[in-house]
């Protein structure tokens, strides 16, 4: 590299480096301090905004100054390297959940509501499509069953689907969320189990191509339970009620 081509690397560099931390480095020498402000809040408001459209409940609960302060330690901090838009609320996850230095002010539920409402998120831009040949009307006891293209199942902690300016502090409850997006494209959740959450991932992970009847029979059995006819009963009512609701698009 040239003298001159390091020369410039180190200015871009050293104005990255004084956006990144919103003025507090120095910028290269001769700038005009108008022109870094625009530049400063340029970059900054543009990452913001995005978090803001991502992560409404977040920000709604926590306030602007609070919300703020972790946004510019995100931006100063976090080692960004997509160039896409759409994946600055993954690495803001991934930033609260291993780069963020937490505040005894923050709620204890702060990680897992931003996780769940960035999982709103991923489901609605997943690009993932019905699979060819699944019979929308298939009965899903007896056929493979098929879940809807994006469609993800997670255990929480705390009720996170519940957290609202009307109710600030829930207490702490195993919380197991079904987020799917249904035939229609519309986004939506369903409270469900932990037991109906491993049911659902046989589903998705079925190589053997078993049946709704064989994998309830299957989660069963790897529980420990008897596929008693109760038993039996009880999961084959949640894969037709998956169904109805569209977290199962229909069989193979």
């Amino acid at each position: 590299m040239s003298t001159a081509a390091k020369g410039f690397t180190e200015l871009q560099l050293q104005l990255a480096d004084h956006i990144r931390t919103r003025g507090q480095t120095v910028p290269p020498a001769d700038t005009e301090e108008r022109r870094l402000k625009v530049y400063r809040d340029l970059f900054y408001n543009n990452v913001k905004g995005f978090l803001d459209g991502g992560f409404p409940v977040c920000r709604s609960m926590l306030g602007e100054e609070q919300w703020d302060r972790i946004a510019t330690a995100f931006f100063k901090e976090y080692p960004h390297q997509t160039p896409y838009f759409l994946e600055i609320s993954a690495a803001f996850l991934d930033f609260l959940n291993t780069g963020y230095n937490h505040e005894p002010s923050d709620p204890p539920w702060l990680n897992e509501l931003a996780h769940y409402e960035w999982l709103e998120l991923a489901v609605d831009v997943d690009p993932s499509d019905k699979p060819e040949g699944v019979q929308l009307d298939g009965d899903v006891l007896t056929g493979v069953p098929v879940t809807a293209p994006a469609c993800q199942g997670f255990l929480y902690q705390y009720p996170v689907h519940t957290i609202a300016p009307q109710n600030p502090s829930p207490e702490p409850r195993q919380t197991a969320l079904v987020v799917y997006r249904d035939d229609d494209e519309q986004v939506r959740f369903t409270e469900t189990n932990p037991f109906t959450l491993s049911l659902l991932a046989l589903v998705s992970a079925n190589p053997d191509r078993l049946t709704g009847l064989q994998l309830v029979e299957t989660l069963l059995q790897a529980s420990g339970m008897e596929a008693s006819d109760a038993a039996m009963a009880g999961g084959c009512q949640i894969l037709q009620q998956w169904h109805q609701q569209g977290i199962l698009l229909g069989t193979l």
